[in-house]
Order: structure tokens, then C-alpha cells, then sequence
């Protein structure tokens, strides 16, 4: 059968789509940074759902590394049930939907809207419910329609529009080479990111950690194992590892870990030393070769800047969820229980 035709497709999309950003949405972020930079915001809030809100979380390190303001993740549950948010002005709110239609999204952007805040919207559907609401502030991710479930380019899409919304808040110039070039590596690796995933072919748990600006690619990595594999995976920061969710590894249990070799390297080795010593089964993707010794598999990135790792590693991510999805028998296009999009 052909199991998830449409995920890998999207996939291999990818470089495509990170062409027509720079091609289409360039010059509009720079309007908009323009517009932000006039509204001198005391801080960024983030807002987003599902794969969205691990962008989003993405988002929160590029704005305090960049642009140098406080940034925090949004807190759905306090507007949308105990109805009962809190009183804020002079924020840049950035409000992540592919399909621009969650409902706390909505309901968090209409309010800051109302606050005196400045509300940035990016979705990939025209005319959806976030665009109506944030108008001319809309930024469009051109992924293209995205018809699996799993969210692919439209991640990396989110990503690269938050990454050059930062830069040209920040005057820090991003090439399209420098982000092209290391998912284009990746997609050329396929064969062998398929024969990593059949290694996992009856785990039915898996850890995911990543630090710093890869924290997010470790949650978006165990959110596309459950979601097209059902595999019972836990996203985690390398560090907060160490305080106490390492006391849950026997011998043998399956571990991804993202160790770019940045200034995060140091850290990653320490906790790949830990993991080490309980006998855990460790697949190490990461550019450094004193870092993948500490691995019984290991995918090599290549080098880039810090803040860039993340597109190699997620594109790596979405390869090996979808090959470790057909090694289970399962379509990825279609996960049970599940819909494009989510409504409460």
C-alpha cells in the first residue's frame, strides 16, 4: 500500500517552500519590522497549538537572543475555560495556525488585540479566522496546501518566517543558502535515515532531548513519533533530564538526542554521559564527532550557526517518523483519532 504518500511528498517539499519565503515574504517582514520597531514592544508572547506551539517555542529563543526582549509562551486555558486573563500593553503578540482557525489562538489574539497590544498572525490559509482578525498584520507561511495530517513544510515554514521576522528586527542578515543548504543535506541522507528507523521498529517508547534552540525540535520530534508511529515518546530539555526523568532509563530503552556542536556541546556531552552509564540505547544527531562517540547510532548534521541547526534536525525528525511509521505498518497521512484541525 501506499502509506503516506502525501507526508513525504511535503516533506521533500520543503526546500521549495524555503525558497518562496525568501522569494515572496522578505519584503513584507521587513514592513512589519518596520511597523514593530515603530510600536517599541516591552515584551513578545507567543501563541500557538500542537506543532505551532513548538515553533512557537522556537520563536521565544530567536526573540530574547535577537531582539533582545523578554518572550514567553501564551497560556490558552486561562482565556478559553477559567476565562480569567491577565492585563497587558505594549506586547508584540505573535499568534502561530497553520490552518488559522484553533480556538484559544483566536480568542488570545482578539483580546491582546483589544489590550493595546501589536498582534502578528501567521497562518497558511488565506482568509481564515486569524487573518480576518489581525488583517493587514497577517503573514502568510507559503507552505502551499499541506493535505497529511503531520505537519511538515509548514512547520519549517513557521520557523524560517519567526527566524527572518527576528532577523530584521535585529539587523542580523539570514541567507537563503545558509538555511537551504543543511535541509538539502538532510533530504540526501534519506536512505540511510531509513535504515535508522528500522532499528526502532518495536519501540513503543522513545525519549527525545535537545537544548537550547534544538528544545523545540526534541518536542516537535516526540509529537511526530505519537502522532504517525504511535509511540508512547516523551519531548525533554537535556538538562532538566538530569533532574530527574533519567531515573525512569533501564537498560537498553531508546534515546534521541540533538547535540549540535555549539555552545550547547558542553552540556550535551555531560548529559550523554549520563545516559551512557544506564545502558540506554542512544542515537546522537549532531555535527560533532566526539559527541556522536557517545552514541550506538549517530546521524551527522553539518555545521551552521547556532540558530539554524534546528532545520536540518526537524527535516531529520519528519524522515524518521515517517520511515519508522511504514516499518509499523501504519499510514501517517491518516493517525487515528486525529484531524487537520483541532477545535475545543
Amino acid at each position: 500500500m501506499n502509506y503516506g504518500i502525501y507526508m513525504l511528498n511535503e516533506i521533500k517539499e520543503t526546500p521549495g517552500v524555503i525558497k518562496n519565503i525568501f522569494f515572496r515574504n522578505k519584503d513584507y517582514l521587513v514592513e512589519i519590522a518596520d511597523r514593530i520597531t515603530k510600536f517599541k514592544p516591552w515584551f513578545s508572547m507567543f501563541v500557538g497549538r500542537g506543532s505551532s506551539d513548538n515553533a512557537c517555542i522556537y520563536g521565544q529563543y530567536l526573540f530574547e537572543y535577537f531582539v533582545k526582549i523578554p518572550s514567553f509562551l501564551s497560556t490558552g486555558s486561562i482565556y478559553l475555560l477559567y476565562r480569567n486573563p491577565p492585563v497587558y500593553n505594549k506586547g508584540l503578540i505573535v499568534a502561530i495556525s497553520q490552518s488559522g482557525e484553533t480556538d484559544d489562538v483566536l480568542k488570545i489574539s482578539e483580546y491582546a488585540h483589544k489590550m493595546n497590544n501589536f498582534i502578528l498572525g501567521m497562518t497558511n490559509i488565506e482568509n481564515s479566522s486569524l487573518h480576518k482578525i489581525v488583517k493587514e498584520n497577517t503573514i502568510f507561511l507559503s507552505a502551499g496546501k499541506e493535505a497529511s495530517i503531520c505537519a511538515t513544510k509548514s512547520f519549517t515554514a513557521s520557523l524560517l518566517n519567526v527566524l527572518l521576522l527576528a532577523g530584521f528586527l535585529s539587523s542580523k542578515h539570514v541567507n537563503l543558502d545558509d538555511v537551504l543548504r543543511p535541509v538539502e543535506y538532510v533530504l540526501s541522507k534519506e536512505r540511510d535515515i531509513n535504515e535508522l528507523a528500522q532499528f526502532y521498529t518495536f519501540s513503543s517508547n522513545l525519549v527525545v532531548l535537545g537544548t537550547g534552540f534544538s528544545y523545540s525540535i526534541a518536542l516537535e520530534t516526540a509529537l511526530k513519533l505519537k502522532e504517525s508511529c504511535y509511540v508512547k515518546s516523551i519531548g525533554l530539555s537535556s538538562i532538566d533530564f538530569l533532574h530527574g526523568p533519567i531515573a525512569m532509563l533501564s537498560k537498553g530503552d531508546p534515546i534521541i538526542v540533538f547535540a549540535p556542536g555549539d555552545e550547547t556541546a558542553s552540556l550535551s556531552q555531560e548529559v550523554l554521559e549520563a545516559i551512557k552509564e544506564t545502558g540506554a540505547h542512544i542515537l546522537v544527531v549532531s555535527d560533532e564527532d566526539k559527541l556522536c562517540s557517545f552514541g550506538n547510532l549517530c546521524f551527522r548534521l553539518q555545521k551552521v550557526e547556532n540558530f539554524l541547526y534546528p532545520f536540518a534536525e526537524v527535516v531529520f525528525a519528519q524522515l524518521f517518523s515517517y520511515y519508522l511509521s511504514l516499518s509499523k505498518a501504519i499510514d501517517p497521512d491518516k493517525p487515528r483519532y486525529l484531524r487537520k484541525v483541532t477545535r475545543i
